[in-house]
């Protein structure tokens, strides 16, 4: 009997340790901000605005009396034209001069911000002596590398066969058709503009570009849980012109107009 009572009450332990385990484990939230404390949360944003990611997540708050750092597994995508954030971290140690981490915005929040923001899309130039590079990309390369995003550079056609649907997923490469079946770009390859794709060789790639009304999905992975996985979600807006004059009524046709877009 004394037996019987010494196993059960062993097992009421152990259960109890499960019970007392889970009420503390939690599961991570993820979202994106405007600002680096990651308090203003966007599910809307515009094409070339930064966000920086927020993970809220108690379980890696483990020093109480410091802000506490971590590289986990981070991916944002875009499922429509493939583009991939560029996220380079550092699972055994955080080291802020050569990876990317997410920084607790303060000792005991449990709520971890990325240490540096990333921009959704820009354009190969903005200079209005350069109309012709007014192209919307996935990010601007600097000698020939990208930091924030990368790919993007997914289309649908079709092979040219009778009732063939643009059902065949490609990726553009440097020309001269532009792109190329079953077959990505390689880790290392160079990112051209698509106004240098004839500058390229075998080992190069037109990098692509975000596009409108486009959802980008994030995922986070608990590096202590591989079973607790967050997502947040965000949606490139579309965004209207508008054309206005400066005048209402013109005296003659004769007069100059001056027409804002």
């Amino acid at each position: 009997m004394k037996k019987q009572l010494g196993v059960v009450s062993v097992v009421t332990l152990l259960v109890a340790a499960l019970f007392t385990l889970a009420a503390f484990a939690s599961d991570a939230q993820m979202y994106f901000s405007s600002d680096k404390n990651g308090q203003n949360k966007v599910t809307n944003i515009q094409e070339g605005d930064e966000i920086w990611i927020v993970v809220i997540d108690n379980d890696q708050n483990i020093d109480c009396d410091v802000r506490d750092k971590m590289s986990p597994d981070v991916k944002i995508m875009d499922f429509k034209t493939g583009a991939y954030i560029v996220w380079d971290g550092c699972p055994d140690a955080v080291d802020p001069t050569t990876c990317d981490y997410l920084e607790e915005t303060g000792a005991d929040t449990g709520v971890f911000v990325s240490h540096r923001a990333f921009q959704v899309g820009t354009r190969e130039s903005f200079k209005a002596s350069e109309p012709e590079k007014f192209t919307h990309i996935v990010d601007l390369p600097v000698d020939g590398v990208v930091d924030d995003f990368q790919w993007g550079n997914f289309l649908y056609v079709g092979d040219g066969w009778l009732f063939d649907w643009a059902d065949e997923r490609e990726w553009l490469d440097y020309g001269p058709e532009f792109h190329q079946y079953d077959m990505p770009p390689m880790p290392g390859w160079d990112a051209d503009v698509p106004s240098e794709v004839y500058a390229g060789s075998g080992e190069d790639y037109i990098i692509g570009r975000f596009e409108n009304m486009d959802t980008l999905i994030g995922m986070y992975q608990d590096p202590n849980d591989a079973t607790d996985v967050a997502i947040g979600m965000m949606k490139i807006i579309d965004v209207e012109a508008t054309i206005s004059w400066d005048q209402e009524i013109y005296k003659d046709c004769n007069g100059a107009a001056t027409i804002t877009v």
